[in-house]
């Protein structure tokens, strides 16, 4: 039995231009079709494509940042207004798959590029976690990984446990947009982190494991 079609909400293998023609399309079409989607949860009808404080204004940073001269830290800079934007077009996205539920015209009408069937990928490459400490737990950030529908998660354990294979450590933590916070850590005890993307090969890569501690 064929999969129902599905939207593509994660744009990261899109390079910057192609991404913010993708996002406008988006802007554009369920702007254009809001009477089709109450209750999306980023109401773009209602929304200034103006203001720095709603979906327009986002997509507004990301490209005026890009298309800034370089200068030191502008790739970050860039990368944060893009995630930020990446965040919307992924929340509205998982909920008009839901809303849609398959049907080819609805989703048309969105200008989200369709999911296309999984494709064996092999060993996918290593990412790399950046962590920074909060109170009872550890805000993280992974790198993305080239490929179509990957998800990601993360390894942990007590940095006292001897075991060097993250697959074996005692504790997993899915990541769906690659950021997050792993919550009810010992305060001002040492964890070590190890992140990993999942495609469709079992063979998992894990990054370099960081040691850090919960404030």
């Amino acid at each position: 039995m064929p999969r129902k079609p599905r939207l593509n909400v994660d744009l990261s293998d899109e390079s910057d231009d192609v991404f913010y023609t993708t996002v406008m399309l988006i802007y554009n079409l369920l702007t254009l079709n809001v009477a089709l989607f109450t209750g999306i949860p980023v109401p773009m009808g209602a929304l200034d494509p103006l203001s720095p404080l709603k979906f327009g204004g986002a997509i507004t940073i990301f490209n005026n940042t890009r298309l800034l001269p370089t200068y030191d830290g502008k790739t970050a800079d860039v990368a944060k207004a893009r995630l930020e934007v990446q965040k919307m077009v992924r929340q509205n996205g998982d909920w008009l798959n839901i809303f849609c539920n398959g049907d080819l015209t609805l989703l048309k009408k969105t200008g989200y590029p369709l999911s296309k069937e999984d494709e064996a990928q092999g060993k996918l490459e290593q990412s790399e976690i950046t962590l920074v400490p909060i109170k009872g737990g550890m805000d993280f950030m992974i790198s993305h990984v080239k490929g179509s529908n990957l998800r990601y998660a993360v390894m942990y354990t007590l940095a006292t446990n001897i075991e060097d294979d993250p697959a074996k450590w005692d504790h997993f933590h899915y990541a769906g947009n690659r950021d997050g916070t792993i919550l009810d850590l010992q305060r001002n005890v040492d964890y070590k982190f190890s992140s990993f993307a999942m495609g469709t090969s079992t063979n998992l890569t894990y990054s370099n494991a960081l040691t850090a501690k919960p404030l």
